[in-house]
């Protein structure tokens, strides 16, 4: 009975402190009350009337106590991406000061470009969390803020002097360099031009720096593109210097249009000069070598790569004329190689040919 006494003492002290009562600590060990937050926003337009394309920025200023900090930034009330703006991430700037004591001012960037003309007035709000620390303890509480209304403008682009051809690139500065993967050759060999573009702005997918000038003695390719940053893009392009007087590659030009000057402008690569280091061509476009000794080739199903004569054609194509067909096990010194394709000299002829591993009996792919 006195066992049961005590079981039903300590229940009856222990129940308050379930509740949360009868709760103290010493006055050094004392839950801290949550702090007060006080934030307050601007926002502003950098620049303030962009004309479309022209990468600028919606500028936040968030007044907060100094030691707050922000995660899960959002900004409601903006037009929806796709229809006029295309942003980015929020980027976070140097501090400001507030005028309020103890406060200071967090700048955040959230990057965009307008898609067309506009001219309106949105209401933004601005949420997320914001933490502090206090005494060693961490504090966080979500908040919202509703800012005055801000009026987007952006000015469409001008129709003077711009190109026919206007690739749609707006920018400060835009920069094109033209290098070769070889300058000395001979007749027929294939030399790889690299255009390299960078730029401060914006740059849309899908367009093509123009290739002005380039000599007939010339077989082409339709320049491709080959890798893309948000600052850089490079394209590649194929040419085949028909005889020794195809001695310098194109001028190659991209224009866009500078906001900062407020006009059209082009960005230009030289001609690069050829050496030849012979004039002979080592095969031509109509040449075709005929072959006596070639053996009958094996059927498809039974064939490797060893008992498949092979085939050479004038440039790395599968359309590409051929240039010769040598028997199996020709002796063969590569040159140089194009997308799967390897340029090889032979005693007989020179030309391209694919990879032994991926053709049938007839030089084609698999």
């Amino acid at each position: 009975m006195r066992r049961i006494s005590v079981v039903f003492a300590l229940l009856a002290v222990c129940a308050p402190c379930a509740r949360g009562q009868w709760f103290s600590f010493p006055r050094s060990q004392r839950i801290q009350e949550m702090p007060q937050f006080a934030v307050s926003a601007k926002a502003r337009c950098e620049p303030s009337e962009p004309v479309v394309g022209e990468p600028c920025a919606i500028v936040l200023d968030l007044d907060v106590d100094r030691k707050a900090s922000f995660d899960d930034l959002r900004v409601g009330g903006m037009p929806e991406a796709g229809d006029v703006f295309e942003y980015g991430a929020f980027e976070n700037l140097a501090d400001g000061k507030s005028a309020t004591p103890g406060h200071v001012v967090k700048r955040m960037r959230l990057p965009m470009r307008f898609l067309k003309p506009v001219s309106r007035e949105v209401s933004l709000t601005v949420g997320g969390m914001v933490g502090t620390v206090q005494g060693g303890s961490s504090f966080f509480r979500n908040f919202g803020v509703r800012l005055d209304p801000l009026r987007l403008v952006a000015r469409p682009l001008p129709e003077r002097g711009r190109p026919a051809d206007f690739s749609g690139a707006v920018g400060g500065r835009f920069a094109l360099k033209q290098t070769l993967d070889r300058d000395h050759v001979r007749p027929n060999d294939l030399v790889t031009a690299t255009y390299s573009l960078t730029f401060d702005g914006y740059c849309p997918s899908n367009v093509f720096p123009h290739v002005e000038g380039l000599s007939k003695e010339f077989k082409s390719y339709e320049p491709r593109e080959v890798e893309r940053t948000g600052r850089r893009v490079v394209w590649t392009q194929a040419l085949v210097p028909r005889t020794a007087a195809a001695t310098n590659t194109a001028s190659v030009t991209f224009n866009y249009y500078n906001p900062r000057t407020q006009r059209y402008e082009v960005a230009r690569a030289r001609p690069l000069e050829l050496t030849f280091v012979s004039t002979e061509a080592a095969s031509t476009e109509s040449t075709s070598v005929s072959v006596t000794d070639v053996v009958e080739a094996a059927k498809p199903s039974d064939a490797d790569a060893t008992t498949r004569p092979l085939v050479l054609r004038f440039a790395p194509s599968d359309a590409s004329p051929t240039v010769a067909t040598l028997p199996p096990g020709t002796p063969e010194k590569e040159l140089a190689t194009w997308n799967g394709w390897r340029r090889v000299e032979t005693p007989r002829a020179i030309g391209w040919t694919k990879d032994r591993g991926g053709e049938t009996q007839s030089g084609e792919k698999k």
